[in-house]
């Protein structure tokens, strides 16, 4: 997105926040409605009675399109419609408004007396107040109070009435000092909206940052704790788990049975590949996100069994050692050779108070038992083995 675009799409989105805030204020409009009945009580005779119901008919109907427009605003009515369009509307809404007050309240000074013409110059002052919350969206403002001002000043100064003249220049420096405070207190509320926009979005794109850097540290969590070839755990991940189960557990201790010949003959690449199945084997073995499978280093591999009574974790390691047995038989083409493994079996009971690196010394040294007695078996750790790990 260029700049251009962007400050575009920034004043576009500006100008929405401004219709918004002046379409709270449209039921005031409503207030016109009463300031006219005022009006036409005060006025009321037989010679201003037809001109009167024209002029409240005329206040009436503006008013209402005003409330009509909220209502329309607030459903999303008509489609399409956007904030420039919104604006011409309430525009052309609040210079009716503002020529309907005009002009009715010059016809009626230049008809009544002193005390008529203070109710009437009332009235159009606190329409122009009631209006004041527009300078949002100055223009609309302008469009309103800048006709009830300058046609009141132009009847008082014809009027006739005592003091008219004084009236019609204070009249004409009403216009003049509210079109510039509306200019800039509607400039300070455009800005204080262009801040709270600048605000979301720097509120937003600082949640993403942070969406973006807990996943980068999730990510990092993650590699520093998976072995990069496998995608099983790692050591690092193997101590920190097998520190933290409690009670009755099971460890295994898995190494590939002459990998150093298998990789000098295939080469690294087919000896990583060996690696990979007999990890996948050892993954399906076990139970995701209760137990563990982690590679120690090089063709060794450890298995963690968490809270398995000790026949079925020895179930485990024999199909282990039969899974990857019969690997390239199940897969034909997967492996260059013949893979088998040797398990070394370490338990600890649900009362037993073992600490983890007996129970790994001990599976360890039952692994080398296992390849010490022709490998491609189980050992299992003897009471002996783990006061000798110890």
């Amino acid at each position: 997105m260029t700049d251009t675009t962007g400050q575009a799409l920034a004043e576009r989105d500006v100008m929405t926040m401004r219709i918004d805030a002046l379409h709270e204020w449209e039921p005031a409009a409503l207030l016109s409605i009463a300031g006219a009945v005022m009006a036409i009580y005060v006025y009321w005779g037989e010679e201003t009675r037809l001109g009167l119901v024209v002029w409240g008919a005329a206040i009436a109907v503006v008013s209402i399109g005003h409330f009509i427009g909220f209502l329309l605003y607030r459903r999303g009515l008509p489609r399409g419609w956007a904030a420039p369009q919104w604006a011409r509307a309430m525009g052309t809404l609040y210079l009716l408004s503002g020529l309907c007050w005009g002009v009715g309240a010059a016809w009626m000074l230049g008809r009544g007396d002193e005390q008529q013409a203070l109710v009437i110059c009332c009235l159009a002052l606190g329409a122009a107040t009631v209006s004041l919350p527009a300078v949002v969206y100055a223009p609309a403002f302008n469009l309103f109070q800048i006709p009830v001002f300058l046609l009141c000043g132009v009847s008082l100064a014809s009027s006739g009435l005592e003091f008219g003249w004084v009236l019609s220049i204070a009249a004409a420096l009403l216009c003049v000092c509210t079109a510039l405070i509306g200019h800039r207190l509607g400039g300070q509320l455009v800005l204080a909206l262009r801040l709270s926009q600048e605000n979301a979005r720097l509120a937003r794109n600082l949640a993403q940052r942070s969406a973006a850097l807990e996943e980068a540290n999730r990510e990092l969590e993650i590699q520093s704790l998976t072995d990069p070839l496998t995608g099983v755990a790692n050591r690092r991940h193997l101590m920190s788990f097998v520190r933290a189960v409690p009670g009755r557990c099971s460890v295994l201790m898995i190494d590939v049975d002459h990998f150093k010949r298998y990789n000098d003959s295939f080469g690294h690449v087919e000896g990583d590949a060996c690696l990979v199945a007999v990890a996948g084997v050892l993954r399906r073995a076990v139970r995701e996100g209760r137990d563990l499978v982690a590679r120690q280093g090089g063709e060794e591999f450890a298995v963690v069994l968490v809270d398995r009574p000790e026949h079925e974790a020895l179930a485990v390691a024999e199909a282990i050692r039969a899974g990857v047995e019969t690997l390239s038989a199940a897969v034909p083409g997967r492996l260059r050779g013949h893979v088998t493994v040797s398990v070394g079996f370490a338990h600890r009971g649900a009362r037993e108070t073992t600490p983890h690196a007996e129970l790994l010394g001990a599976a360890d040294a039952a692994v080398y038992e296992a390849k010490n007695s022709g490998r491609n078996r189980v050992c299992h750790a003897s009471p002996r083995r783990y006061a000798a790990a110890g």
